[in-house]
């Protein structure tokens, strides 16, 4: 007897339930903790200098994170599938925007593991600039030089986007184990930046003496003098008071970093206990990941203000500061670092200290503020950090190839994708050919940071807003328009007769708009300068994404496919 035409590609998915809540917690926070906050909060207060960045972390985190990953955890407990939030918005709102914005997250999620791959290498170069200062080692250095280079980045970002996508294809199970051990190692490098930072940053002079350790002695007042010789000159100087717009415009690195809080639904198919290990991963996480994204910049900036004592001493800048009325502890060397080096140039910094530019650190990384900090005869600590940070950045990757090629398993498993990529290999359970074209993104991700950290952060920011954002709308509306699915779910509170998913969706919907306009506008006017590349590149990928829903929409519905049912139903496990 000939077997009944399914509404779904097949009758299972043909993925397995391997992931418990400590892999998904992993899947989060390995996602999650990288670039956006051992980079983009090291770098805020230069290109935001009115910024406290601590609050845009805190703000980000309490107002549209937390409730985010609340809602997020009530829908994947409702829908515990493969493909996350393009699940959600497909049956609950509607299947076009469902689609489109899994469509822009898509693009969201294989750029950013491109970024970080290009990311993670200043820290390896920042490690090995430390081990070859320490040991007198010009291979080490000439190592380090070469990896800062651009050619260097781009070889380097090329072959790890490639091995961890290879690693990708042998499924969740070894995947998933890789994912844990990374996730270890990064915790043990995140607590070894607040030891380095707590231990010997906070003592008196602390920042000053270590980097005056390493480039010889008055390095640092070198560093602070030029850098308020030449920025009140030209009007310039990362030094600003404190302003709430600015911290706000930081907040877009913060969104950034928080990318990931929500990944563990994505894998929903794959989760063996799925309320469970989404409020463990999804809630908790979250909320831990927030303590350290606000630790972190807290400690860092509190470090590396100034001593007012210095600035005594720099011709002309207690007056300026007077003038501006910027108080001295909104004076940040990071800021100036930065500064230097965007101004004069690695060479031309090196001249000021009078060392060989190869032993200069690179100004974009949280370590190199870590690294001068350890005293003399821990030079190993200095290499193991920063070595241990640079892997904090590299195992973002593998949770990204599993969000981002889950995705598109579930665009192919409804039809509304070639369904090659719905093809699942026998031997390790993993969707092949959607990793395989998960990692050729990754590989435009590595181009786009050519293009600059920020630019590369605010594209990528603006379409996950678009897809939370959607999400909770869908949350929303959920118990009024798909009352069947509301009533599978573990847990239905009501406050004053209305659902606590409708209250907390609404909000969150609020919410991420405000952050989603925040971005789009740092889009257009990326550093006050109109910007018209990014929009434009975005909106022919949206455009994309609807020609392709409206291709497959048509193709189904020729072939007699049931295209309205497919999106009232929850694919089979």
């Amino acid at each position: 007897m000939a077997e009944m035409p399914t509404l779904f590609v097949r009758r299972a998915s043909g993925l397995v339930r391997t992931v418990g809540p400590f892999t998904a917690f992993m899947i989060c926070f390995t996602h999650t903790v990288g670039g956006g906050i051992h980079r983009l909060a090291i770098i805020a207060a230069y290109t935001h200098p009115g910024a406290f960045v601590p609050y845009s972390f805190l703000i980000t985190g309490i107002l549209a994170m937390i409730p985010t990953a609340v809602v997020y955890t009530m829908l994947g407990a409702m829908m515990p599938r493969t493909g996350g939030d393009y699940i959600f918005i497909t049956r609950g709102l509607s299947p076009t925007l469902g689609f489109l914005a899994s469509w822009g997250f898509w693009f969201t999620e294989v750029l950013s593991y491109g970024i970080i791959a290009w990311y993670s290498i200043d820290f390896f170069v920042g490690a090995a600039t430390a081990a070859g200062i320490a040991t007198r080692s010009q291979g080490l250095l000439n190592a380090a030089k070469w990896m800062s280079t651009t050619q260097g980045h781009w070889v380097l970002g090329m072959i790890f986007v490639i091995v961890f996508g290879a690693i990708a294809l042998l499924g969740m199970r070894i995947y998933g184990w890789i994912i844990n051990i990374l996730g270890i190692v990064a915790i043990i490098g995140c607590l070894s930046n607040l030891l380095i930072l707590g231990a010997w940053g906070t003592a008196q002079m602390g920042a000053v003496k270590g980097w005056n350790t390493i480039y010889g002695s008055g390095a640092y007042e070198k560093i602070v003098n030029k850098a308020f010789e030449l920025g009140m000159k030209d009007k310039d100087l990362p030094v600003k008071p404190h302003s709430w717009g600015d911290t706000m415009k930081a907040s877009i690195g913060a969104i950034w970093a928080y990318i990931g809080i929500v990944s563990a639904v994505f894998v929903g198919g794959e989760l063996k206990t799925p309320a469970k290990s989404l409020v463990v991963a999804q809630i908790l996480g979250t909320i831990i990941i927030m303590l350290y994204y606000i630790a972190l910049p807290l400690l860092v900036y509190g470090v590396y203000v100034v001593p007012e004592s210095i600035l005594a001493q720099v011709p002309g800048a207690m007056t300026y500061l007077s003038q501006h009325g910027i108080p001295t502890s909104r004076v940040y060397y990071t800021a100036l670092y930065n500064y230097l080096m965007e101004k004069l140039g690695a060479d031309g910094v090196a001249s000021l200290l009078g060392v060989p530019p190869d032993w200069l650190l690179p100004p974009r990384v949280v370590t190199s503020f870590t690294i001068p900090l350890v005293p003399p005869g821990l030079a190993w600590l200095q290499v193991l950090n920063g070595t241990l940070v640079g892997i904090v950045l590299l195992k973002d990757i593998p949770a990204f190839f599993v969000v981002a090629s889950r995705m598109v398993f579930a665009w192919a498993f409804d039809r509304f994708f070639p369904e090659t990529f719905a093809a699942v290999n026998d031997k390790f359970h993993s969707p092949h050919w959607a990793i395989l074209l998960t990692m050729i993104g990754g590989i435009f991700g590595v181009a786009l940071t050519a293009g600059g950290d920020w630019a590369a952060a605010a594209d990528t920011t603006n379409l996950y807003q678009f897809a939370v954002m959607l999400a909770c709308l869908a949350a929303a509306v959920l118990p009024y328009l798909r009352r069947d699915l509301y009533e599978k779910a573990p847990l239905r509170w009501e406050i004053a007769g209305i659902p606590l998913l409708t209250i907390l969706g609404a909000y969150g919907f609020a919410v991420n708009f405000f952050f989603f306009y925040i971005a789009t506008h740092e889009i257009f006017y990326y550093f006050g300068e109109f910007r018209l590349g990014i929009p434009l590149h975005q909106a022919f990928w949206m455009g994309l994404g609807a020609f392709i829903f409206s291709a497959f929409l048509i193709y189904n519905t020729k072939k007699g496919v049931d295209v309205k049912t497919i999106y009232t139903e929850i694919p089979p496990a």
